[in-house]
């Protein structure tokens, strides 16, 4: 992997053959203590966004708000500090206050403009906050530095494929693009796999999910995506495959 910083995230979609999948994404490690309360509440067996009936969410919710407020008013008092603002960008951003966040990352940004972390961070945060299109942008100017970062390629892919109107041809054409360069990269393999079931391109997609079984036999998300691959290709032969179109939940549904 290009990055250091990176873990599996998910993000539900649920297609038009009523199954239920996961797209992996890699996001910063700064956004974990978001996720760590999502998937809390998913085990539970409710959606990310449902109430929990213990209070102990809300109340780290509070504590890490209240922590980012403080890196804020620190950052604002030394506006040429680039590590202040970053240090307030990342704060909000475990918090969950994405606008916040785009804020002191953006100063960031201003101060350290051929930073590349920052460029790629900015796709990231306007992604968290569900402004795909801004988060192509940062994206598409961190590829004009690197145009071999796979991650980038892979974070901008999805963002074609849940903005509105989703454009899921898009998003399919940067994932080959990013397997050009690395033909066993893993995000790439599992969201081509998905978005080729989305666009109803059956056969190929089976062929990618082989494809990712040689690359790495001990992914871990290997048998769920067999079940939606074959589950996907049952619904296509069966009575119910003219159903309705595609659904998608944004990340922080």
């Amino acid at each position: 992997m290009n990055r250091e910083n990176i873990l599996f995230s998910a993000v539900g979609l649920l297609l038009g053959y009523v199954i239920a999948f996961h797209l992996v994404v890699y996001i910063n490690q700064s956004h974990a203590a978001q996720t760590a309360l999502d998937e809390s509440a998913s085990a539970e067996g409710l959606p990310a966004d449902h109430p929990s009936g213990a209070d102990g969410n809300a109340a780290e919710q509070q504590r890490l708000l209240a922590a980012a407020e403080e890196t804020g008013r620190a950052a604002r008092e030394k506006p040429q500090d680039f590590d202040a603002q970053m240090r307030a960008a990342e704060g909000y951003i475990q918090a969950g206050s994405f606008e916040d966040a785009i804020d002191f990352m953006t100063r960031a940004n201003k101060l350290r403009p051929e930073d590349y972390n920052t460029v790629v961070r900015l796709g990231t945060v306007y992604s968290s906050a569900g402004r795909f299109e801004d988060a192509a942008q940062w994206y598409t100017a961190a590829l004009a530095k690197r145009p071999d970062d796979c991650d980038a390629r892979s974070e901008l892919a999805l963002t074609y494929f849940m903005r509105k109107p989703s454009q899921p041809e898009k998003a399919v054409a940067e994932l080959r693009r990013s397997l050009e360069i690395d033909p066993n990269h893993v995000p790439s393999l599992h969201n081509l796999t998905l978005m080729l079931l989305e666009t109803k391109q059956y056969a190929e997609s089976e062929s990618v999910l082989a494809r990712l079984e040689r690359a790495d036999p001990s992914y871990e998300q290997l048998p769920r995506l067999r079940d939606e691959v074959e589950r996907a290709r049952v619904g296509a032969t069966g009575p119910a495959s003219g159903g309705a179109g595609a659904q998608k939940k944004s990340p922080t549904d």
